[in-house]
């Protein structure tokens, strides 16, 4: 089968806790040479309510059609299969912008109607920009930047914003003077796979629970401690999603022995820093009367015996 390129872009009706309810799915298909053979906008209802901002003419991200249209067409379930063979074909690349949200949308339905995941790779031209021009953007202003012409296109309609990426890709590399064969060929290190996706979020959804269990430390002291080697409030002087079970570690050892977790410390306390923080960074903490330990004699100090 000859190459196709697919561009698409998700709405949702809202993304409350964290999981998006996919209203359409719009997408534009074409050649290499940016000839369209297929465009669709399939509208779904997302069988949930709509977050109220996306009806507001104020919040400038309005949905391309009313609550009652959404709610009058079938659900994911009716789209499932189409949605699957146009982003599964043989000899297609697929292209989004900021992509990884909407793997993260097309995953969500799958999941909530108990569909097998969909399997593709997407680029990332939201990534391939950032990178080629050193700035971030959102689209319509990637678009205004690149003197793209999207005046007869509906901001928020997905297969007119499936366009709009589309449209930006083709001037990018009319920009370059490539094919976009070669654009993707080197900014392979902006796709990302829906397996990949997975793992991300798996970490993620671990960083934000041990993110939780270090908040709940935070100005607590234990009333039975294993020692009291610890005294006075601490601080951790590194990010802590470098290493958030080493993080969670040293947050629990400040508590069970008799330290005081705090977020931040202004003055008076110890600031918990890597072994290899560079000695002017040390010493601006102990203008500020703030004492320094690192990590490996942190932990040789609450060692039990």
């Amino acid at each position: 089968m000859d190459k196709s390129y697919i561009w698409f872009d998700i709405e949702c009706a809202n993304c409350f806790d964290g999981v998006g309810k996919m209203c359409s799915f719009g997408y534009v298909i074409t050649d290499g040479d940016f000839t369209i053979l297929d465009e669709d906008d399939v509208v779904m209802n997302p069988e949930t309510e709509f977050d109220w901002f996306l009806f507001d003419p104020k919040k400038g991200c309005q949905l391309a059609y009313s609550k009652d249209y959404f709610r009058a067409q079938h659900n994911f379930e009716a789209y499932y299969s189409g949605i699957k063979k146009i982003m599964e074909a043989s000899g297609r690349k697929v292209i989004g912008f900021s992509v990884s949200n909407d793997i993260g949308f097309l995953q969500s339905a799958c999941e909530r109607y108990n569909f097998p995941s969909i399997n593709y790779s997407a680029f990332d031209l939201y990534s391939i920009l950032n990178l080629q021009y050193n700035e971030t953007h959102k689209l319509e202003e990637w678009c205004q930047k690149l003197n793209v012409d999207i005046s007869s296109l509906t901001p928020h309609k997905s297969s007119d914003d499936a366009k709009m990426t589309m449209l930006l890709t083709k001037q990018l590399c009319h920009d370059k003077g490539i094919e976009l064969e070669q654009l993707l060929e080197e900014n392979k290190g902006s796709k990302i796979s829906v397996e990949r996706y997975l793992e991300q979020r798996e970490i993620s959804l671990h960083n934000k629970e041990i993110m939780a269990k270090i908040s709940e430390l935070y100005g607590k002291k234990a009333r039975a401690v294993l020692s009291h080697k610890l005294n006075g409030n601490y601080a951790i002087g590194f990010k802590l999603k470098n290493d958030i079970d080493e993080s969670y570690k040293i947050a629990n050892l400040v508590f069970k022995h008799g330290g005081v977790l705090m977020r931040s410390l202004k003055s008076n306390g110890t600031i918990i820093i890597e072994d290899d923080t560079a000695k002017e960074i040390i010493d601006s903490m102990h203008k500020k009367n703030l004492k320094t330990i690192t990590i490996s004699d942190f932990l040789n100090l609450v060692r039990m015996e």
